[in-house]
């Protein structure tokens, strides 16, 4: 599992760099998710600075799907911060995937950048 801090309304994960594998990535998220009550009427910055993180084609509905759901039911805004093109990628298709009424998901190759989204 990834650090979790928070930061007055903001909760960021930063990811480890080199190889990150998938189940640390899922288990994050449900530990966000299982503990919905602790980040209410906050919002999520996930910071990926440059891992090797390669979900399979089976593996990446799982982690939209929980980004899905922490939008439905804890965090107003997701930000995806990255630095690689690849994660860009991903990003952007899960934009289009978990688009809901409660929340919404970004991906940013520039930090600073997604704080202003957030608005923080």
């Amino acid at each position: 599992m990834f650090p979790v801090g928070i930061e007055k309304d903001i909760v960021t994960v930063t990811s480890e760099t080199g190889q990150v594998e998938h189940v640390d990535v899922i288990e994050t998220l449900t530990f966000l998710a299982d503990n919905s009550c602790s980040y209410q009427n906050k919002k999520l910055i996930i910071k990926d600075p440059s891992s090797d993180y390669n979900p399979s084609p089976e593996e990446l509905p799982q982690f939209m799907n929980l980004i899905k759901l922490l939008l439905e039911k804890v965090f107003s805004q997701i930000a995806l911060v990255v630095s690689k093109q690849f994660h860009y990628g991903l990003g952007r298709m899960t934009e289009a995937f978990s688009e809901t009424e409660k929340g919404q998901f970004r991906v940013f190759y520039d930090e600073q950048e997604a704080r202003e989204w957030l608005s923080i």
